[in-house]
């Protein structure tokens, strides 16, 4: 218990020396292309087999191996402390060309651009029960976001042997979904890179697009925004397998002792029957006042189901949301998806394509949109370029005309130097006048960039 009480003031010194916040200017700087590379390296990744895998503690993988590891002496004890590093830079160019509007006549802008993001990641354990593992992010020049961020800290403590509890601040994913999932899915709602945008910004966005119908696939997309408490147990019985019940409290506020109310609730039970995959969750969001003076109760519910057929993996996802009335669902939202991924020959070649059709109840507005992912990799004599295409596009949100969407054409090149990929992409992003997300409807951009990457 002392290992444990001298471990915990050595994080909790490291999170006060290295607060979340720091004071930079709210700025939007756009970053052209920069992200292609990220965005896309998601496609050519593996995809899952069909039944789900239990979530398991990092605790339980306890170690003998001293190799690269510190040892921190707080007297009498001694703590190893393991240290893994990324670093990435981008350096490149772009030209933007905005369509002529009412307001404006048409533009070209050429602009050049340079970043750097270091992620310094750090894990001890004292035992097999118990890890504690962080991130911190350094990120230049810091733009709209923070130029250092405590990204993650948060300890694994296994309980009997099958009960993992993980808490502190740390995003979780729940959910089958691959593309509408998270803060990506907003990405064609912004002018400049999403990634760039502050904090105030995401709200916003995120508030007018729900107040669309749209709604996170995972429906503890903000868990990183906090604290959280993370309750996972294993179980299997007669013909289900792999199952989780998994219980989460969120808490988004700055005060030592919350109140009840002020916190949000989760759960998920996921198991696998017959190769068919299962997941029912719900969420309940902290009591607010309306503008009527009456207070209001936000919960979300939700299941999808998954299965791997002829090596695709398909899968659908149904979220209803509570609305102000007290209707269930006020808002909904269903989504499908197809992935599959052919890697036995060269070139390797995958998809993966999502549709959602969403509905506000309330505003009577209803949307429907699709996303998908085209790859190619392992190309040429050398195997060392990859082409991807990646598509968003509204069909149809508050009338049928009222289409919007991007496409991106994207040629990556490795190898031309040590730890470097070069990029070459095209992008197109359109949509209806005086639709309120954008500055210019139309707008067409054309980049280059280099990425050294680093692991370290």
């Amino acid at each position: 218990m002392k290992k444990v009480i001298a471990l915990t003031s050595v994080i909790f010194a490291l999170s006060l020396a290295f607060p979340e916040k720091l004071s930079v200017t709210d700025e939007e700087q756009e970053r052209g292309l920069e992200q292609f590379d990220d965005e896309f390296d998601s496609l050519f990744d593996a995809g899952d087999e069909g039944d789900i895998e239990v979530e398991q503690s990092d605790a339980t993988a306890h170690s003998d191996e001293k190799n690269a590891q510190v040892v921190v002496a707080v007297d009498p004890y001694k703590i190893p402390l393991r240290f893994t590093g990324h670093l990435d830079s981008n350096l490149g160019f772009f030209g933007t060309r905005n369509e002529a509007t009412e307001a404006e006549g048409a533009s070209t802008k050429p602009s050049a651009y340079f970043d750097l993001s270091n992620y310094l990641y750090f894990m001890s354990r004292i035992d097999k029960t118990i890890a504690v593992r962080g991130t911190l992010q350094a990120h230049f020049p810091p733009g709209s976001t923070n130029l250092m961020t405590l990204n993650e800290l948060y300890m694994d403590y296994l309980m009997f042997d099958r009960i993992y509890l993980t808490a502190g601040k740390k995003g979780t994913t729940w959910g089958y979904t691959r593309l509408f999932s998270g803060e990506d899915a907003y990405r064609m709602y912004s002018d400049t890179s999403y990634d760039r945008l502050s904090e105030a910004e995401k709200e916003a966005m995120r508030q007018t697009m729900e107040a669309q119908g749209f709604l996170f696939t995972n429906i503890v997309a903000d868990s990183s925004n906090g604290a959280s408490a993370l309750l996972r147990i294993p179980f299997e019985a007669g013909i289900v397998s792999g199952g989780t019940l998994s219980g989460m409290v969120l808490y988004h506020g700055a005060a030592s002792e919350p109140q009840f109310d002020d916190l949000i609730f989760a759960g998920s039970l996921e198991f696998t029957v017959f190769h068919q995959a299962f997941n029912f969750f719900g969420r309940k969001d902290p009591k607010v006042t309306l503008g009527t003076g009456m207070d209001f109760l936000s919960y979300t519910v939700g299941a999808e189901t998954k299965r791997t057929v002829f090596g695709s993996d398909v899968y659908f996802q149904a979220i209803g949301k509570r609305s102000a009335e007290g209707k269930l669902p006020g808002k909904y939202v269903f989504t499908g998806g197809i992935y599959k991924w052919w890697d036995e020959k060269d070139p390797g070649f995958g998809f993966n394509v999502e549709l959602q059709d969403t509905y506000n109840k309330d505003l009577g507005v209803s949307a429907y949109r699709m996303y998908a992912d085209v790859g190619l990799k392992r190309l040429g004599k050398s195997k060392s370029m990859k082409f991807a295409m990646q598509w968003q596009h509204t069909i149809k949100a508050q009338d049928a005309s009222d289409k919007e969407g991007f496409v991106t054409l994207a040629f990556v090149k490795s190898g031309l130097f040590p730890h470097a990929d070069w990029t070459n992409a095209i992008s197109m992003r359109y949509a209806p006048n005086n639709n309120g997300y954008h500055k210019n409807p139309y707008q067409m951009r054309l980049g280059s960039t280099v990425t050294i990457a680093i692991d370290y």
